[in-house]
């Protein structure tokens, strides 16, 4: 008798787990699957215009500044890993090699925009 009574209870129990993994899991109730994304038309008439982060003044401000904190960061980092100057030249040549391919990745995304803003 215990053991029907138990097998019952881990049935019941399993049957309710099943039942509410769905819905604790879709969590985004009725919003886009991939996050809210910006207005396209809204997003093109800047990019065309040079207004708002598309700006390249305000643009390449920001850049600065990120380029700045980043050398920063890798000074700090540098310095606490010790290293040599041969190991230092190295780490001076990969993170080049990331400014590069982002540079690259930067373009690449700009002429996406440029064909998706030239098809509106």
């Amino acid at each position: 008798m215990k053991y029907k009574t138990s097998l019952i209870a881990a049935s019941a129990l399993a049957s309710a787990l099943l039942i509410g993994s769905p819905l604790a899991l879709a969590d985004h109730h009725g919003k886009p699957p991939f996050g809210e994304r910006p207005d396209m038309d809204k997003m093109c008439e800047q990019f065309r215009e040079g207004t708002g982060p598309f700006d390249p003044d305000a643009r390449e401000k920001r850049m600065a500044e990120h380029r700045a904190e980043a050398e920063k960061y890798q000074e700090e980092m540098a310095k606490r890993l010790k290293l040599t100057e041969e190991q230092r030249k190295i780490w001076d040549e990969i993170h080049q090699e990331r400014r590069e391919k982002f540079k690259e990745r930067a373009e690449h995304w700009k002429e996406k925009l440029e064909k998706r803003c030239a098809e509106e």
